[in-house]
């Protein structure tokens, strides 16, 4: 028989999976580190769950715990990252081919364009996407909501010259 703490994790996994493993991909773009980092995620929603407190909104204390361990993962990564030689860039490695309409290639453009934003600006239009309230991203982010909405702003503003970028000149 399952305990009270394995019934609530299982919930709140099953609520929030998705929506974490977003975040995780805003912090680091490759799908292996980006499962490393949600497994992380993981095991210290399960190890602090006991120590939740109600204080704010599950959804908040959990994506607070997923902010702060993607920004430490992310920084161990960036220096693993400087230790390590690079690919070369001149390579020929397409894409693999999984288009089925053009929606997808317009939501695979912009994600590739939130790819290209700073981190906090990433992680602030992923959780946008998923439809989190400015407050709640002002918690997780930990700055605060007046500046969640500058942010928005001007990420809304970068990610429209991105995919619609206007000629020079005349």
């Amino acid at each position: 028989m399952k305990s009270h703490k394995e019934i609530q994790f299982e919930a709140l996994y099953q609520s929030h999976k998705d929506k974490v493993y977003r975040l995780c991909l805003g912090f680091v773009r490759e799908k292996e580190l980006a499962n490393d980092l949600f497994q992380e995620i993981l095991i210290k929603i399960w190890r602090y769950l006991d120590s939740f407190k109600g204080e704010s909104d599950i959804s908040t204390w959990i994506f607070r715990i997923a902010y702060n361990t993607a920004l430490t993962f992310s920084a161990r990564e960036k220096k693993k990252d400087e230790k390590q030689t690079e690919m070369p860039a001149n390579l020929d490695l397409s894409e693999p081919e999984n288009f089925n309409s053009e929606q997808e290639i317009r939501i695979q453009m912009l994600y590739e364009a939130i790819n290209e934003l700073p981190e906090l600006d990433r992680v602030i239009a992923t959780l946008l996407l998923e439809n989190t309230a400015y407050k709640a991203i002002a918690e997780i982010s930990g700055i605060s909501e007046n500046y969640v909405a500058v942010k928005v702003n001007r990420i809304k503003a970068a990610l429209t010259q991105k995919l619609n970028p206007q000629p020079h000149g005349n």
